[in-house]
């Protein structure tokens, strides 16, 4: 079992939530959407091209 203290949680876990809220204000400014299918297939061209 691993217990940590709420300072190394935040530490560890503060850059993911303010991505996910820059994530959830742009998605309130832009109607477009996209599948799952769509996100991973771009990615995986991005990779297999490199």
């Amino acid at each position: 079992m691993v217990l940590l203290n709420l300072d190394m949680y935040s530490q560890l876990t503060d850059g993911v939530e303010a991505a996910l809220d820059q994530a959830d204000q742009t998605s309130g400014k832009d109607s477009k959407r996209m599948t799952h299918e769509e996100v991973c297939g771009n990615l995986r061209r991005k990779i297999n091209v490199q």
